[in-house]
């Protein structure tokens, strides 16, 4: 039976992380400690050790994976030219990553709409993280006169609104690619427009 490193305890914490999303990925909710512990091959006081609950296991999973899909819009962020490019990027990164990483696996869109729907934590801190890096990049486009006036955090606030049906796991696989709803592209392209300044153009 294996014996997780006291010696490292971010790694134990980060291999039981890894192993619970997977798990998570193929079982969905009903996954248990124990489930994470046979998967590890080590008993389950090995992770209780880690995580003295199944809750404390599930919300810190979520708070991983959220964490790798605000990572993907940070640098989407980070490597536009311009505000305006950057919110455009980060809400298509959040998008793809939506897409491929929780909705490809239903097990995984599961937890991620009971996360939702139980305002889970990590949601909310993830939400208020993507709203507030939205947020900046606005501010910085109406200082440079792209995006018209308005409260910048209310502005990133509506933008992410606009784009709800192409970033709630399960909007994305009821709407994407089906009539009537508009795809990715063009349901950005909506939240742009409401951004932008109508009447000038950026400075040079």
């Amino acid at each position: 039976m294996n014996i997780l490193p006291r010696r490292d305890p971010d790694k134990a914490r980060a291999l039981i992380l890894s192993t619970a999303w997977d798990l998570f990925r193929q079982l969905g909710a009903r996954t248990t400690i124990a489930d994470v512990a046979d998967a590890l091959k080590m008993s389950s006081a090995n992770v209780y050790r880690y995580f003295p609950t199944k809750k404390a296991l599930t919300d810190a999973t979520c708070e991983m994976a959220l964490g790798t899909v605000f990572e993907a819009i940070s640098e989407a962020a980070q490597q536009s030219p311009t505000p305006g490019k950057a919110v455009e990027a980060m809400l298509y990164a959040m998008h793809v990553t939506m897409r491929d990483q929780m909705t490809d696996d239903a097990r995984a869109h599961e937890i991620v709409d009971i996360a939702i729907s139980e305002r889970w934590p990590a949601i909310d801190a993830f939400h208020a993280n993507c709203a507030g890096l939205i947020a900046q990049m606005t501010a910085q486009g109406q200082a440079t006169n792209e995006f018209g006036p308005g409260d910048p955090e209310a502005l990133a606030i509506g933008a992410m609104t606009a784009c709800v049906a192409i970033h709630h796991p399960s909007l994305i696989t009821q709407c994407l690619n089906k009539a009537p709803w508009p795809g990715p592209e063009a349901t950005i392209a909506f939240a742009m427009r409401a951004l932008r300044n109508p009447d000038q153009h950026p400075a040079i």
